[in-house]
């Protein structure tokens, strides 16, 4: 008798758990996720957005046609979405990646050593070689790169402190 009783607890607490579990889910598609992406169709520059599961964490994909303000587009964005980590997804070209990791070195050496102006010098420097146009902005937490070259445009922020927002951008394929 107590062993049937022990069995009928334990399956209710499983349906019970699991009806739980499908309302959390539910709930994060239908509303959560909808009145994110609702909330950044307004952001200008943003074509779509959505919640994708990597290696069981989720992020946000955010394609982006293109912006002028990247920092205020990013801010924008984490007001939007909170903790969700956030992937911008662009229009690079060949060219653009390549200059892009050229500038690695001045950037991860302004990031280490504060000399932020040299850094902004040597980005300047570099893209006008290139024929390309950098927009650079800064705050306290990132620096802020978009890089155009005619349709292309590659999207970047490099968080100055690992705070995990913003991952590293791709392009859409």
């Amino acid at each position: 008798m107590t062993k049937q009783r022990v069995l009928v607890i334990s399956l209710v607490g499983i349906i019970i758990f699991g009806l739980l579990l499908g309302g959390k889910v539910l709930y994060q598609k239908q509303w959560v996720d909808s009145s994110v992406l609702a909330q950044s169709q307004k952001i200008s520059g943003i074509t779509s957005v959505k919640t994708v599961q990597v290696n069981g964490q989720a992020e946000l994909d955010v394609e982006t046609k293109y912006i002028s303000n990247l920092r205020q587009v990013s801010l924008s964005l984490e007001n939007i979405v909170g903790k969700e980590p956030i992937r911008f997804i662009d229009h690079r070209n060949a060219s653009l990646t390549t200059l892009f990791e050229q500038m690695q070195f001045a950037i991860q050496e302004g990031i280490t050593r504060g000399n932020f102006t040299e850094m902004e010098q040597r980005i300047q420097t570099l893209a006008q070689k290139a024929g390309v146009q950098v927009q650079l902005q800064m705050d306290s937490d990132a620096i802020y790169i978009v890089l155009d070259q005619g349709n292309a445009q590659l999207i970047e922020v490099i968080e100055r402190n690992g705070q995990g927002q913003f991952l590293p951008s791709r392009e859409l394929s």
